[in-house]
């Protein structure tokens, strides 16, 4: 069966027609081809991350479209969300509430779905590795936030599901998401991956799994035709994230507590938002945080005279401002589990006391 056929038959399913010519939809049957590519190189079981964005929202929908007309050849779909409980509020209820909404669609009952919602363990949380190791915040030359709140958790996730040679984790990646991002693409397909026919596929030979980024060479207008127009067309509730969730488009959202960027624009642009304006204070807090502990009187010095961790009296201030936020803005910030475990660590001589080794 042709690709434009299974489109045709798709679109016959709901009113709204949409010019197959028209750019979004060609990167969109490109996309179908380049999965349809891998299942014919025998992978057949997929691990779809997602995170909430645009671009995983766009992927995840271009996935279950594609495993509609190819479900007899695949075995089980694992779409992977890792919540750091860090995140953006906007972003973090849009994603669980997108999950919710797909466990219960009848567009896609019948595939071979399996949801994981990942978080990191308690010891590795923000919040435990900031207050209680008193780690100072992450920054380009320490980013210690990335591999425990994400990587860690999602590689602990693969090793029980991965089916070696069978396995493709598909991703949302794309060129001209920014100069860093074009150069390790550029890279990674000098290195063997394959790239054209609007995929990048490339293959770990040692973890025995693929890797493809089924909208790599989407543009961002393309990303957001597809999730105002054709996707709500299919019955997906994608229509609000340009306005309700991102509030305009440019935007690249991370974690509010962010502390790698000088300056939260994706912040800044949802406060503005009426229903997400009680969240100013979360952004103010971030700012608190970077310039206590930036200030190397915040800082326990090493033997050798360099700035080590925090100081233990500023990480029992911020603590208590942070119990002091959430009341305000009205949501849980940190867990009960989470400040048993920073005091805990407040009781090793290793994170407790004024000198600090590493």
């Amino acid at each position: 069966m042709e690709i434009s056929k299974n489109l045709v038959w798709i679109k016959s399913e709901h009113p709204l027609h949409i010019d197959e010519n028209i750019r979004f939809m060609i990167r969109y049957r490109e996309s179908i081809e380049g999965l349809r590519y891998i299942i014919g190189k025998g992978y057949n079981h997929w691990v779809i991350t997602f995170s909430g964005g645009k671009d995983s929202t766009t992927t995840l929908i271009v996935a279950l479209e594609t495993a509609r007309l190819y479900s007899k050849e695949l075995d089980f779909i694992d779409i992977v969300y890792s919540d750091t409980r860090m995140e953006i509020p906007s972003i973090h209820e849009f994603a669980l509430g997108f999950l919710d909404y797909l466990k219960n669609f009848d567009r896609i009952k019948n595939l071979p779905l399996r949801f994981h919602i990942l978080e990191p363990e308690v010891e590795e949380s923000f919040w435990v590795c900031l207050l209680g190791r008193g780690y100072p915040p992450p920054h380009q030359r320490f980013r210690w936030c990335t591999r425990r709140l994400k990587i860690s958790p999602v590689e602990k996730m693969l090793k029980n599901v991965v089916k070696p040679n069978k396995t493709v984790i598909l991703t949302g990646v794309r060129f001209n998401e920014s100069i860093s991002r074009n150069q390790r693409l550029i890279t990674s397909c000098n290195r063997g991956g394959e790239c054209g026919q609007g995929i990048w596929f490339q293959h770990s030979s040692r973890l025995k799994v693929g890797y493809l980024a089924p909208i790599v060479n989407w543009q961002e207008c393309d990303v957001w035709d597809f999730l105002n127009f054709y996707a709500p067309s299919l019955g997906y509730p994608t229509q609000k994230l340009e306005r309700g969730v991102y509030n305009g488009r440019g935007t690249r959202f991370g974690c509010w507590m962010c502390t790698v960027v000088k300056q939260d624009k994706a912040m800044e642009k949802i406060i503005s938002l009426p229903q997400w304006s009680h969240l100013r204070p979360l952004m103010e807090f971030r700012q608190r945080v970077m310039e206590i502990a930036y200030s190397p009187d915040s800082r326990v010095r090493r033997k050798d005279g360099r700035l080590g961790r925090l100081k233990l009296e500023v990480r029992r201030q911020l603590l208590s401002e942070l119990l002091k936020l959430q009341e305000i803005v009205g949501m849980q910030l940190i867990s009960d589990e989470e400040v048993k475990t920073i005091k805990k660590f407040w009781k090793n001589k290793r994170y407790g006391g004024e000198i600090s080794n590493d």
